[in-house]
């Protein structure tokens, strides 16, 4: 194993013995135990490995549930799901010591423990806190000791969301990854430049990160003037679309002495933070107020993927043909605008380049030098500016005779340093052969073709669907993230509510995505390669800090929907309901519908969602808003003056759980559904008509205008249908009955949800 640092090695040691005796911080001096008596560790009695119970509990009146002990490993989805605190006198890992680097090795065992010391911290998180503190107060001389750099991406959405359909899905994907990988960048220069390692930082994710560093005059100073050199990156590649703050906050130990204090603190920093964004280029104001001609002075010749026309003919590139790296400086002026050619700014031909490999990608290597995009095999390869303003390279191939200044692996626990990336991806060979005709078909117009390996579009992902051949967009936010981190006491919980959000949305998602707990059609057991690759017909464009944005066969992206809401409520046992849970939106569209705009129906969906109520005034999260349009939207508030309720455009999931989930099941067993893999998919209903479903729509209607017609309307429309069951299936229809005929108290307010399971069976059932 590599050295490590001596606090991470008590912790590898408590791994391994399951134990440190009274006395185990004397020989680190003042400093260890300082940052002890700060982080609520007794140093007067041993320090033992105990099992670890959610980490996001606060209700004290709710009773725990603990984690199983166990190493960290991306293909198992860990919860608290345990009544009883476990034995783990058998969690001790000796060979622990065979890991390349003892902080991965850490984190790889000491995610799912806990110590003594608290029950609801992970033994990674109190031991990288008390690292960084303990360096801080041994390293530093000042009044002050401490360093709290503060990291905050603003712009993301203008910056991910607004390209062009031009390999959009493709080429979404890898922007996405490569502001994640900015980030990662960005901590990898601070911490360079401080002489510190990864257990300085206290968060990243979602956009951001938190590093605890030693006070020292240059740190302070380094990381000011490279905060100016990504002013000037950020400005002149993203045309002032993204900024990135930091800032820098000195403090000493009384800001651990109390709540209160290290609340203050971590405010005091938002609030720069957000003073810097409303200030952001200050220092390049005579850039941003000179005016410039466009470089590019036709349509054909403009970035066909963002729009750019400022950029000259040397920085643009053709990627019509992915085995050529051509220039339009090299192209005859008057040939430009051909068919044959597609252009790109370069940042953006390797960015499309990029998304296909981001597909197998197991480790991301950093250069400084030696690296050539021309190359094929370097194609897709990041830059990014270093501390001196250097070009850095971070390729997904090892360079052979280069050598790399470090290494990250992604979503595993075996180098010295782990990437965590939701890179859950359809792959054209993922398909079934129906999709993949479909999506061949598709391409050919084009002139292009599909490999196994490529990433699915969204012809082949729409004609994976059964039913219509839309598109599902999916986005979820966790509701009230504030009160989930407002009440955190200190840096250890802070930093372990954020990790483990970060690994819920970057690592447990792609798994999700893999299964299928909820499968109304039963794809799962259906013949196999019916419907394509076991997994789900959706690729992750987005996910971590604490939302996500999904897209996929429209279906797939609905069902997959529950199965994320329920997976995140188990993983955050203990969260107050007043905190709510997670809120989603999903909308469906044409494949050649542009994708930035997918996104941007899909978050007005979600913010829906957040912002709906029942007709009292009262807004309710933790629902999901399915199918919505601005028609939708349209008729509720023509029928809000009545009443609102009875229409609603988002349901709480627990509805979902009683009422919406059960009734699909029961109308799946009056139908049956196509398995022929050479075939498109719908479900054809045995037992009722699709004039059935218009008499449903009609109740709906009727309902909204007078509910004392409900019953007796849905009364009359069931005595038709029930001539379609015969004596043995009497059962199925009164299960039918159960969900859709009712005036048990309670139950009331389905029939306001119902026009939602309609959508869902017609667009089952359709054929185009």
């Amino acid at each position: 194993m590599l050295s490590q640092h001596p606090i991470i090695e008590c912790g590898i040691k408590l791994l391994q013995e399951g134990e440190l005796k009274i006395g185990w911080v004397d020989h680190f001096g003042e400093a260890l135990a300082e940052a002890c008596s700060l982080l609520d560790v007794n140093i007067d009695a041993p320090l033992r490995i105990c099992a670890l119970q959610s980490v996001f509990q606060d209700a004290q009146e709710i009773p725990p549930k603990w984690f199983k002990p166990s190493e960290l490993n991306s293909g198992v989805i860990c919860t608290p799901e345990l009544e009883k605190e476990p034995d783990i006198s058998s969690f001790f890992h000796s060979h622990i010591f065979d890991s390349p680097n003892g902080l991965v090795a850490l984190e790889r065992y000491g995610t799912f423990v806990a110590t003594s010391a608290s029950s609801s911290i992970p033994l990674y998180d109190l031991f990288t806190s008390l690292a960084a503190l303990y360096d801080c107060f041994r390293l530093s001389k000042e009044m002050q000791p401490c360093l709290l750099v503060g990291c905050d991406f603003s712009g993301i959405q203008e910056t991910v969301y607004t390209i062009t359909s031009k390999g959009a899905l493709k080429t979404l994907r890898a922007r996405s990854f490569m502001l994640e990988m900015l980030c990662e960048h960005i901590i990898h220069e601070i911490l360079t430049v401080a002489g510190s390692k990864r257990h300085a930082v206290v968060y990243s994710g979602g956009g951001g990160f938190s590093l605890l560093l030693p006070n020292n005059a240059e740190v302070f100073s380094k990381v000011s003037a490279y905060s100016k050199i990504l002013d000037k990156w950020v400005l002149d590649e993203f045309e002032g679309r993204l900024f990135i703050a930091l800032d820098i906050i000195p403090f000493g130990k009384e800001a651990f002495h109390s709540d209160v204090t290290f609340k203050k603190l971590r405010q005091t920093q938002s609030d720069n933070l957000d003073r810097l964004k409303r200030r952001k280029f200050i220092d390049q104001l005579a850039t941003l107020f000179t005016p410039s001609m466009p470089k590019q002075l036709k349509a054909g010749t403009e970035c066909q993927i963002t729009r750019r026309d400022d950029l000259s003919d040397a920085s643009m590139y053709d990627i019509q043909e992915p085995n050529r790296y051509r220039c339009m400086s090299s192209v005859p002026v008057d040939k430009r605008e051909d068919d044959e050619y597609l252009w790109v700014s370069e940042s953006c031909y390797h960015q499309f380049m990029l998304g296909d490999k981001l597909i197998d990608a197991e480790y991301v290597w950093r250069y400084t030098s030696g690296i050539d995009r021309s190359k094929n095999e370097l194609r897709g390869t990041l830059v990014f500016p270093g501390f001196e303003g250097q070009n850095v390279y971070y390729t997904f191939s090892e360079v052979v005779d280069v050598i790399p200044e470090a290494k990250w692996a992604i979503n595993a626990w075996n180098q010295e340093n782990v990437l965590l990336y939701a890179n859950y991806v359809r792959k054209h060979g993922d398909l079934s052969a129906y999709a993949q005709k479909c999506e061949l078909d598709s391409l050919k117009k084009n002139g292009r073709t599909a490999e196994i390996g490529h990433t699915a579009t969204f012809e082949g992902l729409a004609s994976s669907s059964c039913g219509a051949d839309l598109i599902g967009a999916l986005r979820m936010d966790v509701d009230n993230l504030g009160n989930l981190f407002g009440g955190i006491c200190n840096i250890s919980q802070l930093s372990a509510r954020s990790r483990m959000l970060n690994l819920f949305f970057k690592v447990y998602l792609n798994q999700l995505c893999c299964d299928r707990d909820t499968d109304i059609l039963n794809k799962a057991e259906a013949k196999e390669r019916a419907w394509g690759k076991p997994g789900r017909n959706v690729s992750i464009i987005y996910a971590g800090g604490d939302d996500l944005f999904i897209v996929g066969a429209w279906d797939d992206t609905l069902e997959l929907s529950f199965d994320i809401q329920k997976a995140f409520k188990n993983f955050t046992y203990g969260r107050p309901e007043s905190d709510g849970g997670i809120s989603g939106g999903l909308t469906l569209h044409l494949p050649r519908f542009p994708l930035y705009q997918m996104a941007r129906l899909s978050a007005e969906a979600e913010a829906y969602a957040k912002n709906d109520d029942d007709g009292d005034g009262v807004q309710q999260k933790n629902r999901i808003s399915l199918f919505y349009d601005h028609s939708k939207l349209h008729r509720m508030r023509r029928l809000s003056h009545i009443d609102k309720s009875r229409y609603m455009l988002s349901m709480e999931w627990k509805i979902a759980d009683v009422f919406l989930l059960p009734l699909m099941q029961v109308y799946r067993r009056c139908s049956s559904v196509s398995q022929e893999e050479s075939e498109r998919k719908r479900m054809a209903v045995d037992k009722f008509s699709f004039g059935a479903i218009e008499k449903w729509f009609a109740v709906i209607e009727k309902y909204q205008l007078s509910k004392q017609l409900y019953l007796p309307t849905m009364a009359r429309v069931m005595r038709g249908i029930e001539r379609e069951f015969d004596d043995s299936e009497a059962d199925l229809f009164k299960e039918l009955v159960k969900y859709l005929y009712t005036a048990e108290k309670g139950k009331g307010d389905w029939i306001s949800h119902f026009h939602i399971a309609l959508n869902w069976l017609a667009y089952l059932r359709r054929t185009s």
